[in-house]
């Protein structure tokens, strides 16, 4: 069992708090926050001790990892001292904003002789995408041509998501950071790596400051192509579709991860007859913090490599890149 901080308690990091409830492989312990009077009714139903110094949760030899759920700009600064004092670490999306930044997070990680990091990409778990990368391994799709997804949500244009999720400084590109990345991280999961991309925004809703929508074209290494849209002033919406020679496989959602709703899977063959299954909501965000403790503790492997956390990183830097040039970037 691992001990860990949730450090931020604000929307997100209440939702892992609650999420880790009936864990049996981490147990919260402490939380930091800065604004204290704002959690405490949330610390004392949850056990938690909150503080609002990181570092004394670094300095806490009870506490085995931190569970970063902090603004991206603080990333690279919270890692490198996780590190330092040998803690586990898990973080949340994005890892960090630019390649080279990643890059020393993760060898500080690893010259601290660190497990597995954690990354907040709990849509690989999501039951629906979880068969259609089961489809996909098992060579049901056949040769894979094209992914595509549009993820969007108005979520951030409400009160509650004011401040840095709003800052294009710190959250660039609409919802990028917080919807595209996962997206990205997924395909990568299907395609492999992405050799280029092509990015455009626009800047159509007054109900979300700045641009609004981002829409990436993808080309990766294997050949195959993709396609992803987020736009930040829609109601939910959510669509991730496969294509192959053999068939195609469609994964919708119908709400946010926060929200447990069934999903759906329609897929169709060269039969050409329409299979459709429904798919139970799962706590994925437990899923996955669950299996990065586990292989911490040496009990399994993480299914998210130091080459794949690194990678995407690469593609948000290239599509921020490519929205303010205009043009085609590689990736590396």
């Amino acid at each position: 069992m691992l001990n860990a901080a949730v450090v931020g308690l604000g929307w997100w990091g209440k939702q892992i708090v609650t999420s880790l409830a009936d864990s049996e492989t981490i147990a919260v312990k402490r939380g930091v926050e800065i604004d204290l009077d704002g959690v405490r009714d949330f610390a004392a139903l949850h056990g938690l001790v909150v503080g609002d110094s990181y570092e004394d949760v670094l300095a806490d030899d009870g506490i085995d990892a931190v569970i970063l759920v902090t603004p991206h700009a603080l990333h690279e600064e919270q890692v490198l001292a996780a590190a330092a004092a040998g803690k586990q670490i898990f973080c949340e999306k994005p890892f960090s904003l630019s390649a080279d930044s990643a890059k020393q997070m993760l060898e500080a990680c690893d010259k601290a002789g660190l497990g597995a990091i954690g990354i907040g990409h709990e849509r690989r778990f999501e039951p629906a995408l979880e068969q259609l990368k089961t489809h996909l391994d098992g060579g049901d799709f056949g040769t894979l041509i094209h992914i595509e997804c549009n993820w969007s949500h108005n979520n951030f244009t409400k009160a509650v998501a004011s401040g840095w999720r709003k800052d294009a400084k710190q959250a660039p590109l609409g919802t990028l950071t917080a919807l595209g990345v996962h997206i990205t991280d997924y395909f990568q999961s299907m395609a492999g790596p992405v050799a280029r991309l092509r990015a455009t925004t626009a800047d159509r809703s007054a109900k979300f400051p700045g641009d609004d929508m981002v829409a990436v074209q993808f080309t990766f290494e294997s050949g195959v192509t993709g396609y992803m849209c987020n736009i930040a002033s829609t109601p939910f919406h959510s669509s991730i579709k496969v294509f192959g020679d053999n068939g195609w496989g469609e994964a919708r959602e119908n709400s946010n991860v926060d929200i447990p709703e069934p999903a759906t899977l329609t897929t169709r063959w060269l039969d050409e007859e329409l299979t459709i299954q429904t798919f139970q909501a799962q706590n994925v965000v437990r899923d996955n913090l669950d299996q990065w403790a586990n292989a911490v503790l040496g009990q399994g492997e993480y299914r998210f490599t130091r080459d794949q956390l690194l990678h995407n990183v690469e593609i948000l830097q290239a599509i921020v890149h490519s929205a303010e040039t205009g043009e085609e970037v590689a990736v590396r």
